[in-house]
């Protein structure tokens, strides 16, 4: 199979495990509620769908470096190439770490070395995506550049609205953490099913 056929199924694979794990693993989890808390407490020590979330997430991973890789494959142009890259380099420093060996710490948890460098892994998370999602919107022209742009003003304004409402994380008070976060993981993942068939319809033109 070649590898701009990979990408689309890829991509759609890895939301709808994700998205499958975030609802069970929120419904499962007794107390847990989506609004108010982030993505991340269902993986972390101490939560009881921890094995489910992180496994789902593990699977999540793997299929989005086989989209990395099949951009990277499929790609005729340096700067599309190099967004495949970028992808591989997600898995590579963050996707393997950030919900195991440096998961966050359940509420009601003394904070560990693991939450430090939790945060700073989902930063350079952050950074990766956004670099992806400028590049996209320089590579394609036309309303993908425009559908691009929107999607790092949200990504970017729901990701820095979810970090000020976790701040009160220590008194159990975070409004709202888990539906800023929640728009702002799936508002990218909107965009990267759409920039897989963008990819796989210039390749295939080619």
């Amino acid at each position: 199979m070649s590898p701009r056929r990979l990408l689309v199924p890829a991509v759609v694979a890895a939301v709808v495990v994700y998205a499958a794990a975030d609802v069970l693993s929120s419904w499962r989890y007794a107390g847990y509620r989506a609004r108010d808390q982030a993505i991340s407490e269902l993986s972390a020590f101490g939560s009881p769908v921890r094995p489910l979330m992180v496994s789902a997430i593990l699977v999540h991973n793997v299929l989005l470096l086989v989209f990395g890789i099949g951009v990277v494959l499929a790609a005729r142009r340096r700067i599309v190439r190099l967004i495949g890259t970028l992808q591989i380099a997600d898995f590579v420093l963050v996707g393997l770490a950030t919900h195991t060996f440096w998961a966050m710490s359940s509420r009601g948890r003394p904070p560990g070395f693991n939450d430090t460098m939790h945060i700073a892994l989902s930063g350079v998370f952050s950074l990766l995506v956004l670099a992806m999602l400028i590049l996209s919107a320089v590579a394609f022209p036309g309303w993908f550049r425009w559908y691009a742009l929107a999607t790092t003003v949200v990504v970017a304004g729901f990701g820095v609205a979810s970090a000020f409402a976790m701040r009160g994380l220590d008194r159990n008070d975070t409004p709202w953490a888990g539906g800023f976060e929640r728009i702002n993981a799936y508002a990218y993942f909107a965009w990267l099913v759409l920039l897989a068939v963008q990819v796989a319809r210039t390749a295939r033109k080619r």
